[in-house]
């Protein structure tokens, strides 16, 4: 069962934006959380009007707005606004605010509510913004007005998300997050790590996101899952695939579940795909794999941990390690990685799982793939990760 469909309408769910669209102004939402105001006259440095646009973090609720609280800035896309006396608009300040569709806007405006200590919606916060600038430049032409009655949009079509990332328009990192849009990823496996992996990933604008895994969900599973199962799910017991599919599209657009394992059979399915995320076990198949991506020129993280019982049997040792794999580095990669298959007799044939390493196994690999992105400053990639709980240390291929 799919996630149930749910119109997203911020323009009739939010008065204040209905208010805003009523008296005339041209609204957009943008994927990453902003509300911008276009159309607004103003007067450039020879008091002649052009059109700018004023933009806003918008704080929503699902599609309904919440009071903007003390955030008093706005933001501006266009050259330099002057007062019809020649002087530069204030309150006005050099910004770097960069959009995720790649528009910036290189002024903020921090213009406080003239009747309160806060704007108790947005109609009151856009309208003081924009008629500050706009009231300049009518004294070039009294008809000049931002109240054009054009069309307020929401581009959804290319959102990655069924709602706008506010968390990124909240943070300004809308931009940043933006090197990671139009990625396909496939997460090869949906164990604990696995599974993890997705809930990290579903939150990124990468374009589509694969998930492979054969097997079903259980109650084992559950317990070293993200999020919660009911006894209901449990004993359903679907494909890991479905099931993480359903959860995750009710935010993410574009999760397509393949219920089986990727062998020499089908890896060539892999080929469609900007990167990959390997968190399954070793092996002649992960051998397979890396053989075929390596082939394809696919940048790649394999996602590993070892947990074992001390010899008194009271306590766990592990070892959690993620190896990354890009053109540069194949034959380092082969040298961390074992492909060989356990000895039934190996201590870690126990298979000892627990939720915070999966979820720290998964962090690592999504930190080495966001590194690589280019979205967390470097001096280097390091293409190997490991922490070892009895030394407690990290360990990188940096030292």
């Amino acid at each position: 069962m799919g996630p149930r469909s749910v119109s997203f309408d911020p323009w009739s769910r939010s008065a204040d934006l209905e208010r805003l669209i009523a008296a005339g102004f041209e609204l957009e939402l943008t994927g990453d959380g902003y509300l911008l105001v276009g159309n607004v006259p103003y007067l450039d440095e020879h008091r002649s009007v052009q059109r700018g646009t004023v933009v806003t973090k918008l704080e929503l609720n699902g599609d309904v707005t919440v009071n903007p609280v003390a955030d008093h800035v706005a933001y501006f896309i266009g050259s330099t606004p002057f007062r019809w006396n020649g002087e530069q608009l204030t309150p006005l300040a050099s910004a770097n605010l960069h959009l995720a569709d790649g528009r910036a806007a290189g002024f903020s405006m921090s213009l406080k509510c003239a009747t309160a200590d806060r704007y108790p919606d947005y109609f009151e916060k856009v309208t003081a913004h924009v008629q500050n600038i706009e009231e300049e430049a009518r004294q070039a032409d009294p008809a000049a007005t931002s109240r054009t009655f054009g069309p307020s949009v929401i581009n959804r079509d290319d959102w990655p998300f069924e709602y706008a990332d506010t968390a990124s328009g909240r943070a300004g990192i809308g931009a940043v997050n933006a090197r990671l849009a139009g990625q396909r990823i496939a997460i090869i496996g949906l164990g604990g790590t696995g599974s993890y992996i997705l809930d990290q990933v579903a939150k990124c604008p990468v374009s589509e996101i694969h998930l492979y895994d054969g097997d079903r969900f259980s109650s084992h599973t559950a317990f070293r899952a993200p999020g919660a199962a009911s006894l209901e799910e449990v004993r359903l017991g679907d494909l890991k695939v479905d099931r993480y599919k359903d959860l995750y599209s009710k935010q993410k657009r574009k999760i397509t579940a393949h219920g089986y394992y990727i062998d020499a059979t089908n890896v060539a399915e892999l080929a469609t795909v900007d990167f990959v995320f390997l968190a399954m076990e070793g092996g002649a198949t992960k051998r397979t794999i890396v053989d075929a991506l390596e082939r394809m020129d696919k940048p790649f993280v394999n996602a590993s941990l070892g947990v074992k019982k001390t010899r008194a049997g009271d306590q766990l040792q592990a070892i959690v390690e993620v190896n990354g794999s890009t053109t540069g580095n194949r034959t380092s990669f082969r040298d961390k990685v074992d492909f060989g298959e356990l000895d039934e007799d190996d201590p870690y044939m126990e298979n000892i799982q627990v939720a915070d390493l999966n979820a720290l196994n998964a962090a690592m690999a999504v930190l080495w793939w966001k590194k690589w992105a280019g979205i967390y400053v470097s001096s280097k990639q390091p293409f190997w990760l490991l922490i070892d709980t009895y030394l407690d240390g990290l360990y990188t291929d940096r030292a």
